[in-house]
């Protein structure tokens, strides 16, 4: 019969090895994103995530904040950048001094839409492809469970 403590000593370790082998996959997939939004649209990972995160009638600078894992400033900077490339353009809000809305421009939208299937491809041939329909679903299943608890927010991919 298994000691308590060995079993303890197995599960933590096969939880540790299943979160390791998880970054291993993010990190892998990402990476893959990156060299090909990079590549096919001179766009950034973190690039890529402000535009797809900015809904179809635009946002307020600091509601796009809240929608992006980056700071304020580094927001309002990255905005800023798209914006001299044509991408996004930044109105005053008239309300509040220091607010502004962020809106794609048609090339923006242009340059997104092939990004977000640029994105989709990535996705496919490096991490879904590998995993038959049944593991798509488990998976599926079980990372919207742990995101329902965290936060449950999705992007859209709709532009």
């Amino acid at each position: 019969m298994a000691n308590t403590d060995d079993v303890t000593k197995v599960s933590r370790s096969l939880k540790v090895g299943v979160w390791r082998s998880f970054m291993e996959v993010h990190n892998a997939v990402l990476a893959g994103i990156g060299r090909e939004l990079d590549a096919r649209h001179r766009l950034s990972v973190s690039e890529f995530d402000l535009l797809v995160n900015i809904p179809l009638d635009g946002t307020r600078l600091k509601d796009l904040k809240e929608r992006v894992v980056l700071t304020q400033s580094a927001v309002s900077r990255m905005a800023d950048r798209l914006a001299l490339r044509g991408l996004v353009s930044r109105e005053p809000i008239e309300s509040d001094q220091r607010g502004a809305l962020i809106r794609l421009t048609d090339e923006g939208r242009t340059l997104l839409r092939a990004a977000v299937r640029t994105n989709a491809e990535v996705v496919e041939h490096m991490f879904a492809d590998r995993l038959d329909p049944a593991e798509l679903l488990g998976l599926q299943g079980v990372l919207g469970r742990l995101s329902a608890e965290d936060h449950g927010r999705g992007c859209d991919t709709e532009v």
